[in-house]
């Protein structure tokens, strides 16, 4: 292909066969003529050959422009599907924020409403076991009788480890029983999506029902997916689950406070009580002394019984403060004379500051509060401080009333550093003999309910300074 002449080369030679047909010299004309005809005829195939290759290009060029469109179209689908996955993914996560923040059934509604609105579909119901919000406060929820409705739940339900139903709600069996609410028949139209609600803990026994409901009929159909409904549903019975085991865990509690401050107080009465007889026969002052202490030990004993259901209100924020003025300076003293024993043994003393004087010895110093959690929290402190001090060093309280109500106790121990920064949360605690890690928990308590906020320093160098400090606008807020 490659030896055929140009076309320049084929003109010059056609005017070569003519020079030699006018010349008469027909045999080498002759041979001119064949040359010329062979190159001809190889150059119209190459050119045909040529145009064939072309045609067949310009199809292949076709195909892969419809191939690149249809991938195109495909690619578009794909995207468009993956944002409204991603999309619907979103909103489930926004919708498990708000499941993840329950904390009462009480909340249950809203939390509801809430998803409803987040997910953007008509209606959202849940209806639970009966027997299994036995004992809980009523919160507004729809109960019904599991073992009662078995047959209508199985009849609606597939019999698999995914308990759900999609479709028409025609098609469910006691759409009243699946909603709660006896207006949802049959007849009412439209789809919905339902899932048995399964005990995380015993994945066989259902705890409730969870219902979707929309107007459309075609909403929910048994071709679309639930992955997500269906993950997001465990979660929401997951959560319903461990609300309802923590309240009745605390309803457990109350009632066992209730019965242990019930069997402590009755042999307490004798304590209290048989002293009075005594002291009535009883002329010796020295042994006197001694039953007054007995009494007086009773009273702060029943005192700390009371209290310590008190404390486990103020955890849960429900403790209601009722206050009145007590003398600061007579509590110091009823903690001084409990902890004489180990004061003496430290050879040590009990200092108090009064507005930075040392306190005259007659003058009382007044706050507002409740006087059994006043005493409870400074007899904690100050022993705590007392046990801390090194042998021969006093431990000082100074109560001060300027701009803010201030109580300080200081100690010349230290605090070690493993617990500095845990110093006042629950059971903190390092080494102490006896040491439960609570004293300073309620002392923490008892100061949040007073309106205050209680901190404290350590160092090698100034010992521990333990600082209630309440604003005075809280001191008005009791007045």
């Amino acid at each position: 292909m490659n030896d055929l002449p140009t076309l320049n080369k084929l003109g010059e030679e056609l005017d070569l066969l003519k020079q030699l047909s006018e010349r008469g010299e027909i045999k080498k004309a002759s041979v001119k003529a064949q040359s010329i005809f062979e190159n001809y005829a190889a150059m119209r195939d190459m050119f045909l050959r040529q145009e064939d290759e072309l045609f067949a290009a310009n199809e292949a060029l076709d195909e892969s422009e419809d191939k690149i469109e249809q991938l195109e179209k495909k690619l578009k689908e794909a995207l468009t599907s993956y944002d409204y996955d991603f999309g619907l993914f979103r909103r489930f996560c926004r919708a498990l924020d708000y499941v993840n923040k329950l904390k009462d059934l009480s909340d249950l509604p809203d939390m509801l409403k809430r998803i409803t609105e987040e997910l953007g579909v008509h209606r959202i119901s849940i209806v639970l076991d009966r027997k299994l919000c036995e004992g809980l406060p009523d919160s507004g929820i729809p109960l019904f009788f599991l073992k009662g409705c078995a047959r209508f739940i199985d009849a609606t339900l597939r019999k698999a480890d995914n308990r759900i139903f999609i479709g028409p709600i025609s098609r469910m069996m006691r759409p009243d029983i699946f909603f709660g609410d006896p207006a949802m028949t049959s007849g009412s139209g439209g789809s919905c999506f339902a899932f048995g609600l399964m005990d995380k803990y015993r994945p066989d026994e259902m705890i409730g029902l969870l219902s979707i409901y929309d107007p459309s009929v075609s909403r929910f159909n048994t071709d679309m997916g639930t992955d997500f409904l269906e993950n997001f549903c465990s979660s929401i019975a997951s959560t319903i689950i461990d609300v309802i085991n923590h309240k009745k865990a605390i309803l457990l509690r109350e009632d066992v406070n209730r019965i242990t401050h019930h069997d402590l107080k009755t042999p307490l009465n004798a304590v209290i009580n048989l002293p009075h007889l005594l002291l009535a026969d009883e002329d010796n002052l020295e042994k006197r002394e001694m039953i007054k202490g007995i009494q007086d030990s009773g009273y702060r004993m029943l005192g700390l019984i009371n209290r310590s259901y008190d404390l486990y209100k103020m955890e849960s924020g429900n403790y209601m403060i009722d206050p009145e003025n007590v003398d600061l300076i007579k509590i110091l003293q009823r903690v001084e004379f409990d902890l004489m024993d180990l004061i003496e043994s430290k050879k040590s003393a009990l200092e108090i500051i009064v507005n930075k004087e040392k306190w005259n010895g007659k003058d009382g110093f007044y706050f507002k509060g409740e006087e059994l959690l006043l005493f409870s929290m400074l007899a904690n402190l100050i022993k705590n401080g007392f046990e801390a001090t090194p042998d021969g060093k006093n431990v000082t309280v100074s109560l001060s009333e300027e701009k803010d109500f201030l109580i300080s106790i200081h100690n010349y121990g230290t605090v070690p550093a493993s617990i500095q920064k845990t110093f006042f949360e629950k059971y903190s605690t390092d080494g102490k003999i006896g040491g439960t890690g609570l004293g300073t928990y309620s002392a923490r308590l008892i100061a949040k309910v007073h309106g205050g906020e209680i901190n404290m320093t350590s160092s090698d160098a100034e010992g521990t300074r333990v600082t209630l400090k309440i604003l005075s606008k809280s001191l008005l807020h009791f007045a």
